[in-house]
């Protein structure tokens, strides 16, 4: 009984966070950026991607100069009150109010410095990830969900970032997020040696989404290699751009498994289906 009153609270908590007339009501033109945000953490907690330590930011729709992203803390506890402004031009925040920021957030401004196209960073620690960017196998798109990937995911070697004394493996200065944003190019994914994955997009649903997919995929490619060295990856015909792509469908699918069921009755069933299957051809 106890445990389901706490899942009760939880989904009204998440409902609250997410809809959009709390923006209308504030008057933040971004509310709805920070409640995916919020939401993003969730998914990517409950789907095991995000550990200890990963983080996800989101560009300001008002301002492209000014970014989102929590303070230093755990990702299973952020919640809207813990989001910070911070700026594209350096990584600073705007104003902390005593709080500790994190570390790596020159991992998203420089990104976003770098792509004026993307408007949400992901940096995960995926275990499924981190072992192709060991080898010199690299990561390449295998299953149909993954047609984003480009046919070899670049890896970024912190080794050939890091200044003369220096020490460690994280993103943690302007010279090592831009020598990270130089790696992702105009890709969507960058491996990170021995570290994890960045992973953007053109908005937090769709981070999130290839976030999972980059996941799983990195799981099927390994999983194929036990039994081969020669596995049939996707061509380029295989491969799809965003409009080719349902994106509200799997971000729904995540998101709602870490909702009640009453919060799932709700949704609106309608909203699912590209328009260009919808035809008889």
């Amino acid at each position: 009984m106890r445990q389901a009153l706490a899942r009760f609270l939880i989904s009204l908590a998440a409902l609250a966070v997410e809809s959009p007339l709390a923006g209308a009501q504030t008057g933040d033109a971004d509310a709805q950026h920070k409640a995916d945000l919020v939401t993003a953490y969730r998914i990517l907690v409950n789907e095991g991607i995000l550990d200890s330590f990963g983080h996800v930011s989101v560009r300001s729709s008002k301002d492209p100069n000014i970014f989102f992203m929590p303070r230093a803390m755990p990702p299973a506890l952020v919640s809207r009150d813990d989001l910070m402004e911070l700026r594209v031009s350096d990584s600073q925040p705007i104003d902390p109010r005593g709080r500790r920021v994190n570390g790596e957030r020159y991992i998203h401004g420089e990104i976003y410095k770098a792509r004026p196209d993307v408007m949400s960073v992901i940096h995960a620690h995926s275990q499924a990830v981190i072992p192709l960017s060991l080898t010199a196998i690299k990561l390449k798109p295998v299953i149909a969900q993954a047609g984003f990937l480009p046919p070899a995911t670049p890896t970024f070697e912190i080794r050939d970032a890091r200044s003369d004394g220096d020490r460690g493996m994280q993103v943690t200065d302007s010279a090592r997020g831009a020598a990270l944003a130089r790696t992702l190019s105009s890709y969507p994914v960058a491996l990170m040696r021995g570290h994890g994955e960045v992973v953007v997009g053109a908005s937090v649903k769709q981070a999130v989404v290839y976030a999972a997919y980059v996941d799983i995929n990195a799981r099927m490619q390994m999983q194929a290699q036990l039994l081969s060295r020669d596995i049939v990856t996707l061509d380029e015909p295989e491969l799809f751009t965003p409009e080719e792509f349902d994106i509200n469908r799997p971000w729904e699918h995540l998101k709602q498994k870490t909702l009640d069921d009453a919060a799932k009755a709700k949704l609106d069933r309608a909203q699912f289906g590209l328009d260009q299957t919808q035809t008889k051809r």
